[in-house]
């Protein structure tokens, strides 16, 4: 495996790895494991361990409160509800179930649209989609022509979009004002949009085609956290496309079923108190999105073996990406047939990591963190340096 290592030019970049035997805690190879490096990505594996020992199987997905003659309700951060691949309707359910003046009490206080530490002009980038209290769409717009004819999803943004003042899909920094190209056709482009308390009761408005008032509210005790949906639902496209909102926002559902308000640097303050092995993380967002996330090697193989230990195996390697066939790493087969690994890539400019578990022919499980940081060369090129290391484990 040294042999493998020098090889590749992992040893002349930022680097630090740790393979571990699962069934023998045996460490086959480190290389700066102690190292702080930039997790991307890997730090959804964090975000999913403290996630599933908080959440229960179905989804905290909204608080309501019913009086006489209105209906309260505020968000959980549920990005379930018209999310394009997970269709969540239980919110829309409830409101149209009755003829009450609709009040969505939330308020803005508790919510930072944007993490700590995100690029500026990636705001109208997709996987920089803003947090909210009650996300819809997955807060983003999709555009799309065909046959010079202008596609809004959803439509409610119709009116704020000019074509022909721009060559590409742009939004103003400050605006839900979007600029399409004078084309004939173009594939579908998704970009986020701006967001509010009164933007979210517009939107919900317009597809319940009755009013709904943005008043904000603090809880009432007497409020009924209800539930939808599997959680699981959540955690496959976060794990396996690696979706950046749904790893936010799940930051916020965990404060919602304990009761706790964001932003969401006091919910991961509160989960280190309950959490020692967040403590030598510098975590600041639930996606990895930032560059001020900070964890070793170490950290993430830790997570790796509770989760091994917290988790079915059937359902992790589910959940997981498995190498050669889904999510971010189908493209990444091992170098024999009998081996596979199930894991989560995490990468961003110069930036290329993978943890996981890789099981062997021999029947043997390792659970292992390579990350390589500050690599002034291709992702391609880190990539194949990662899996000449990982083959070597077959």
């Amino acid at each position: 495996m040294n042999k493998a290592f020098k090889k590749g030019q992992l040893d002349e970049q930022a680097s630090g790895i740790l393979i571990q035997e699962v069934s023998s805690g045996k460490v086959v190879f480190q290389h700066q494991a102690d190292h702080y490096f930039m997790p991307a990505s890997n730090a959804k594996l964090v975000t999913f361990l403290e996630a599933n020992r908080i959440l229960p199987d179905s989804i905290p997905t909204y608080r309501y409160l019913e009086t006489s003659d209105s209906l309260y309700f505020w968000g959980t951060g549920d990005p379930s509800l018209l999310h394009p691949r997970l269709q969540g309707d239980a919110l829309l359910k409830k409101l149209r179930s009755t003829n009450k003046v609709l009040v969505l009490a939330d308020s803005d206080e508790h919510i930072r649209p944007l993490g700590s530490g995100w690029a500026w002009d990636d705001y109208a980038d997709d996987y920089s989609a803003e947090i909210s209290s009650i996300p819809m769409y997955n807060n983003q717009v999709r555009f799309a022509i065909k046959s010079g004819v202008v596609e809004v999803s959803p439509a409610f943004f119709t009116p704020l979009v000019r074509t022909g003042s721009s060559p590409f899909v742009q939004r103003d920094r400050n605006a839900n004002s979007f600029a399409l190209p004078a084309v004939q056709t173009m594939p579908t482009v998704v970009v986020p949009f701006i967001t509010s308390s009164k933007q979210t009761a517009d939107l919900l408005s317009f597809e319940l085609g009755k009013p709904v008032i943005n008043l904000p509210k603090a809880y009432d005790a007497r409020a009924v956290l209800a539930y939808a949906g599997k959680t699981d639902s959540l955690y496959l496209p976060m794990l396996h496309f690696s979706d950046n909102q749904i790893a936010e926002q799940l930051m916020y559902v965990m404060a919602a079923q304990k009761n706790w308000v964001g932003p969401t640097n006091k919910i991961i303050e509160n989960l280190k108190k309950e959490d020692s092995l967040l403590l030598p993380l510098k975590w600041v967002d639930g996606s990895g999105l930032s560059r001020y996330n900070l964890m070793r090697p170490r950290d993430l193989v830790s997570v790796l073996l509770k989760l091994k230990d917290e988790v079915s195996e059937a359902r992790l390697f589910k959940l997981l990406p498995e190498s050669g066939r889904t999510g971010t790493i189908r493209k990444m087969g091992t170098s024999t047939l009998d081996s596979r690994f199930y894991a989560k890539s995490g990468s961003f400019g110069n930036t290329y990591n993978l943890a996981g578990y890789y099981l062997n022919a021999q029947g043997k499980t390792y659970a292992f963190a390579i990350m390589c940081n500050l690599g002034n060369r291709s992702l391609t090129s880190m990539k194949q340096d990662v899996m000449d290391l990982l083959n070597t484990l077959r």
